[in-house]
């Protein structure tokens, strides 16, 4: 296979019933026939209310989670577990206390025997999202947003075709979430992974992403998708910027309504 093609998604009719004992239903429908394909390097975001199963989809292409029915498969093999070739990066960074930002990022390649052959690119990408003097700080010292670019590139050291991300800028504030979305396009760019990415916010998906796919509320089913034909970088009061938002908060009320009306 041609290395340029690797980190293609398919998504493939993809249900997810979650089994409760704790509770008086005794079965959680979380995604319900979900089919959706994403070209290698593409950028992706999904939108949609909290409980629309977006991070259980996210899940299962880590191979964290199992569909109960349909298959998710990357470059053409049925994604059994997980694999360094698929990165995860969660809202809260998870750095390790006790490691410095150097070995934190290193760890990965430590864990994989690639240190010596990668920890020039590690000094790399610590320059490119501007830390590179703080390699030897503990996350203690560092502030939300350092500290989640540190989990990006920590992701991203290991050269992943997958990089998925579970609303990762969702705790920190509003200029300095906007200052990592450009350091998250600017690592994109530089690493051509397929990225995924999680969010509420409609203006950050349609920053980033080439594409945006709305889902229902619970259960999770994809309702449509935009493709944002933009170049970067964007500008978010540009007159096409506020029309991909107005059609992307439409489709999500209508969403919402037909969410509802799917229980009556």
């Amino acid at each position: 296979m041609d290395m340029s093609d690797n980190g293609r998604i398919e998504i493939e009719k993809v249900t997810k019933i979650f089994r409760r004992e704790d509770e008086d239903i005794e079965t959680l429908t979380a995604l319900e026939d979900v089919s959706l394909n994403i070209r290698s390097g593409e950028f992706v975001s999904i939108v949609g209310a909290s409980g629309c199963g977006k991070s259980t989809l996210l899940r299962i292409i880590a191979g964290l989670e199992t569909p109960t029915i349909g298959e998710v498969r990357k470059d053409g093999e049925t994604i059994k577990g997980t694999d360094e070739k698929r990165g995860l990066v969660f809202q809260d960074h998870s750095l390790y206390p006790w490691l410095s930002v150097w070995d934190n990022v290193t760890f990965g390649l430590k864990s994989l025997g690639r240190y010596k052959e990668k920890k020039e690119y590690a000094g790399q990408l610590l320059e490119m999202v501007g830390l590179s003097g703080f390699s030897k700080s503990y996350p203690s010292q560092l502030s939300g947003g350092m500290s989640q670019r540190i989990a990006l590139i920590r992701a991203l050291v290991t050269e992943p075709d997958v990089l998925l991300l579970d609303e990762p800028l969702g705790a920190l504030d509003a200029f300095t979430r906007m200052n990592i979305q450009d350091v998250l396009i600017d690592l994109w760019k530089e690493t051509k992974s397929t990225m995924l990415l999680i969010t509420h916010d409609v203006d950050e998906a349609i920053y980033l992403s080439q594409r945006v796919v709305v889902m229902t509320p619970r259960p999770g089913r994809i309702v449509d998708e935009f493709d944002i034909e933009m170049s970067y970088p964007r500008e978010r009061s540009h007159s096409q910027f506020v029309e991909y938002r107005n059609k992307i908060l439409k489709k999500l009320n209508y969403a919402h309504e037909q969410s509802i009306g799917y229980y009556i």
